[in-house]
């Protein structure tokens, strides 16, 4: 990639990074994940409270959290795509070692990965089964696989059944 590219999303990614530190410090501020969960919804007491206005207040604090935690792992991104502009290695496939193509670079900066390879990861992290399914069969024995459902099938249909029942 010639140097006037390379610059060119340098700045990117900077203008990214403080649009991002700009959105943690507004999670972190007044009011914000900053303060103690009671000091930011103003409340004296939560005794008066109705329970479905905790849960409220919960669901936004959970959700503010995740938005930190989101925020923080782009900003992770970009530092690592600034560490390999500057040791020569951006726009570089981690994974297959080949060039990321531009249009790819212009989406999203801050990628390591060329589409194919993201789209591999993908897949591989995808699963058709919870993984607590995993942890239940080794511990409990018990199976999830299509045996209850050929089980339940084996009993026969609504229309086995006598009208009367």
């Amino acid at each position: 990639m010639d140097q006037i590219k390379l610059q060119y999303f340098e700045d990117l990614l900077w203008k990214r990074y403080s649009e991002l530190k700009a959105v943690e410090e507004r999670l972190l501020g007044e009011g914000g994940l900053g303060e103690p969960a009671a000091d930011a919804v103003g409340e004296l007491s939560s005794y008066d409270q109705h329970p479905g206005d905790l849960g409220s207040e919960l669901y936004e604090r959970s959700k503010d959290l995740g938005l930190l935690e989101t925020t923080r792992s782009q900003l992770n991104q970009i530092e690592a795509a600034l560490a390999a502009i500057e040791n020569g290695t951006y726009g570089v496939c981690r994974r297959c070692g080949q060039e990321i193509p531009e249009q790819r670079l212009e989406a999203i900066p801050e990628t390591d990965l060329c589409i194919s390879c993201r789209q591999d990861e993908e897949v591989a992290d995808r699963s058709d089964r919870p993984i607590e399914e995993d942890t239940l069969e080794r511990s409990l024995g018990r199976s999830f696989e299509e045996e209850s459902w050929l089980a339940v099938e084996s009993y026969g249909t609504a229309s086995d059944t006598p009208e009367g029942e």
